[in-house]
């Protein structure tokens, strides 16, 4: 239940090497009965536990809704304010995004366990729902300091303040400052609230879906409440999906609607109109999840709970360390070369034996052409794409990882895993090949062709590697 430190650090370390993820994954361990908060927990009647699903579900669309969006579109705000000339402000937003969730993640993670559900539900979607209502403002002004003059004749209001197309000036700088910390912050309060939701809410919730009137047997109760899991997460994954693949081509046509790309001259300056809406639909967002989110509270008695389970938990961690260090040698020796003491969270991933191929696995991860991400998106624009089509390769995308699911399965019915590995590596290089080729191309049409259709189809192999 409280091991979310596994979320902020590694997020690519499979929890089991004898399964793998696909979209009927839970997206949270399942607990015996003999770990439920509560063994006498009250009765809550099914009416009023679906209920509470369907609020679950409702909160949960708006909270990827506004979330999706709000990354598409922060990505396209940097990137005009640029001029669609550097990929510097997407790039050093990435970075600090990430090392938000890097530095402060363990930590999010102790604050969510140790503190009341309501509360830090309440304080999650406030605090980073503001975030995003505060930078969406900022960009706005951003937006509002480009002059349309600058593009004419290829000159800027001031070449002498501009580095690569970007402005330079104090007022610029402090905007884009506060637009990068309060984006990262909000990312890393949205991973909180979703590790909150997915690892301990719907867990609680779960151990509602048992009968406990004594004519079932315990194993009997305990595939209800795993039934009742693996529908709720089959739902909670579908949304997140519909949310990645429509979202951005929702945006994608939000921002067509304002800015045209790089033939638009006065491209940057007309997307403040879209800036706003934003922050709008990230207003609304907060007011459904704050409502959804304390009803589910108050309809759930339970969740008015919270076991000592994850403080009693840690002399078993420690000794499940003690163990993995017996059987591999001494970890002080491990870690001898290091000139600094690791965090306690690296300590434990470096103390399992399959640490360093889960190592070699991230690092799949760090090629920025996998996905339409940050740095993607800012080069189909430059490269003259159409915003609408943008977003709609970028939900493609996503629903690649789905194929690369469904793709493992069969050949695990043919193939070792050894063979899956060497067989899904070699094809996500094959498809990057593809990709960088079409940097070669003269011809548009091709060269776009070649460069989605690898990034897409490399997706499978990634996932089947994974």
């Amino acid at each position: 239940e409280s091991s979310h430190e596994e979320d902020f650090s590694s997020s690519s370390t499979s929890e089991s090497c004898s399964s793998f993820p696909d979209e009927s994954t839970a997206l949270i361990r399942r607990r015996s009965l003999s770990d439920a908060d509560d063994t006498n927990a009250s009765t809550v009647s099914p009416a009023a536990l679906n209920k509470a699903r369907r609020l679950l579900y409702f909160s949960h669309f708006w909270n990827q809704w506004s979330e999706c969006t709000w990354q598409f579109c922060l990505v396209l705000f940097l990137a005009a304010f640029s001029n669609y000339e550097s990929l510097i402000l997407v790039t050093s937003y990435g970075l600090v995004s990430y090392g938000f969730v890097c530095c402060f993640g363990s930590t999010t993670g102790r604050f969510i366990d140790g503190s009341n559900r309501l509360q830090v539900a309440r304080q999650f979607i406030g605090f980073e729902n503001s975030a995003v209502l505060l930078a969406t403002f900022l960009c706005y002004e951003l937006l509002q300091s480009v002059d349309p003059a600058r593009q004419e004749g290829g000159e800027t209001r001031n070449e002498k303040n501009d580095l690569d197309g970007i402005p330079t000036d104090p007022k610029s700088i402090l905007l884009l400052v506060g637009i990068h910390l309060l984006g990262a912050i909000a990312s890393i309060l949205d991973s909180g609230f979703l590790v909150a939701v997915e690892r301990d809410w719907i867990v609680v919730m779960s151990q509602c879906a048992i009968d406990r009137s004594g004519q079932y047997t315990q194993e009997q109760q305990e595939q209800m409440q795993k039934q009742w899991l693996s529908d709720t997460n089959v739902s909670m994954r579908q949304i997140d999906l519909s949310c990645k693949v429509a979202a951005p081509a929702a945006a994608g046509l939000l921002i067509g609607l304002f800015d045209r790309g790089v033939s638009n001259p006065d491209h940057g300056y007309d997307l403040r109109g879209a800036a706003l809406l934003v922050g709008v639909a990230n207003a609304l967002a907060l007011i459904v999840e704050y409502i959804c989110t304390a009803k589910i509270y108050h309809d759930i008695p339970d969740l008015a709970f919270k076991s000592e389970r994850g403080i009693q938990d840690g002399p078993r961690i420690k000794m499940m360390t003690s163990g993995n260090r017996k059987h591999q040698g001494d970890y002080s020796s491990r870690k001898s070369w290091l000139w600094f003491k690791p965090p306690d969270g690296l300590e434990v991933y470096f103390s399992q034996p399959i640490c360093w191929a889960g190592f070699s696995l991230s690092l799949l991860y760090l090629n920025v052409v996998l996905n339409f991400g940050g740095i993607m998106t800012a080069y189909l624009v430059w490269r003259g794409m159409r915003m609408e089509a943008i977003g709609l390769w970028r939900g493609v995308s996503c629903c690649m990882g789905l194929v690369g699911t469904l793709v493992y399965h069969v050949m695990a019915k043919k193939q070792g895993l050894i063979n899956i590995g060497m067989i899904s590596v070699v094809f996500q290089f094959l498809c990057l090949t593809a990709s960088y080729a079409s940097l070669f191309v003269e011809a548009r049409n091709t060269s776009f062709a070649m460069l989605i259709a690898g990034v897409c189809l490399s997706r499978i192999g990634l996932w089947v590697f994974d």
